[in-house]
């Protein structure tokens, strides 16, 4: 097998492994402990669950949803960060161990590398313009560094983002990053003779 499909397979698998690893976290909790897991994606994300998804169990199926209510106003605690189960009336949610942005993040390369050799070829090594890949990560850089500044009491204003605002600026900045990162993988890691 060429050297530039086991790299593209290995992206895949890669994403795919941290997606339904973040997935299977908050599942996991409704049966067992599921410390392990929150604990191992603490390195990778702040984990407020004001800026969280949840799972949540209702009669026997899964969704996911905001975990808690989004109107805007900042939290600042540390239970904000350790709190990984909610309840709302008989509904249970655990949250997933990554915020928002990230699980935006994540979900969308898996599915950009997914639809990757539909739109390119794999071993194509060629890089497009950096323009494009920074008008994909401005609206996320706008709304965290708002959000960050506000918090910080730098802004006249007090500006929370949402989880739906966070979803689909990591989305798109995600999705973008896969068609730079594939073929700059490409160009490192490909073998000498192809």
């Amino acid at each position: 097998m060429k050297s530039e499909y086991i790299i593209y397979i290995a992206y895949v698998v890669f994403f795919l492994l941290l997606v339904g690893a973040a997935i299977y976290v908050p599942i996991l909790a409704f049966n067992e402990d599921a410390t392990g897991g929150y604990v191992a994606f603490s390195y990778t994300c702040h984990q407020k669950i004001s800026r969280s998804l949840c799972i949540f169990n209702t009669d026997n199926s899964l969704w996911i949803g905001d975990c808690t209510l989004q109107n805007g106003t900042f939290i600042d605690s540390r239970q904000d960060r350790t709190t990984t189960r909610v309840e709302t009336g008989s509904t249970i949610g655990y949250k997933i161990p990554i915020c928002a942005r990230d699980l935006g993040i994540y979900t969308a390369m898996l599915l950009a590398a997914l639809v990757y050799p539909f739109v390119r070829k794999i071993d194509d090594t060629h890089v497009y313009p950096a323009i494009f890949l920074i008008i994909a990560i401005v609206p996320l850089g706008l709304d965290g560094t708002v959000q960050l500044l506000s918090e910080l009491g730098i802004l006249p204003f007090i500006y929370e983002s949402t989880n739906m605002t966070r979803l689909l600026t990591g989305l798109l900045a995600g999705f973008a990053a896969t068609f730079y990162a594939i073929p700059i993988l490409m160009n490192m890691f490909r073998s000498k003779a192809s």
